[in-house]
């Protein structure tokens, strides 16, 4: 699983560096993330997969979990070394080709007003998957 804050960072760099065309008139995180979030936008998949709930995949249709462990993108190589063990299966080391360069922390891309859309839309994440800003 992911940081819903910073994988909405993650995606908006993703965009405007490979489909910049998506985001004309939207240029910058703030104006970005203030239409990606608005429910009358029309539906794009380049930036609507990045808005769907982590949780849906983890949880039935009673809320109920459905898997034992939950992996997080922020500690892979760990996570997956104690899966490989688990398995009783050699662990190797994942290869991270696409690392982020161009962008600082994801705190600082964040207003109050932008942080509350995150906060609202993946409430149900950061409460099933622990995380905090």
């Amino acid at each position: 699983m992911r940081n819903p804050w910073d994988l909405q960072v993650s995606s908006y760099h993703h965009i405007k560096r490979e489909r910049p065309h998506v985001m004309e008139g939207h240029e910058t995180f703030a104006s970005f993330m203030q239409w990606k979030f608005n429910p009358a936008r029309a539906y794009q998949y380049h930036i609507d997969t990045s808005l769907q709930l982590q949780s849906d995949y983890l949880v039935d249709l009673h809320g109920n979990l459905l898997t034992n462990f939950i992996g997080y993108y922020e500690n892979l190589q760990q996570d997956f070394d104690a899966i490989c063990e688990h398995l009783a299966i050699p662990t190797s080391i994942l290869p991270h080709k696409r690392k982020a360069t161009d962008r600082s922390s994801y705190q600082a891309y964040y207003t109050d007003k932008i942080k509350a859309l995150v906060d609202n839309h993946f409430a149900q994440d950061i409460q099933l998957l622990g995380y905090t800003f």
